[in-house]
């Protein structure tokens, strides 16, 4: 089940995305404590995804200049 879900949001990531934007593609509109939950899990895959080399960030120069940028993930 997890290899399918790390292929799905590698897929995903063709365009760069937010682990927000990669929540609600994976699981719609939450809301309450599963919006949390959602994020929690699509975050978790993220971080597996990223260094394992699968994921980088495609917004560098914006994380370097401003602070506490949204990461956008796109496919290493």
């Amino acid at each position: 089940v997890h290899g399918e879900r790390f292929d799905q949001i590698v897929d995903l990531c063709e365009e760069p995305r937010t682990v927000a934007d990669i929540s609600r593609e994976l699981f719609g509109r939450l809301s309450g404590y599963n919006v949390l939950l959602g994020l929690e899990e699509a975050g978790a895959h993220v971080e597996y995804l990223h260094l394992r080399g699968a994921l980088v960030a495609a917004n560098l120069e914006e994380i370097e200049h401003q602070r506490n940028p949204a990461i956008h993930f796109v496919r290493a």
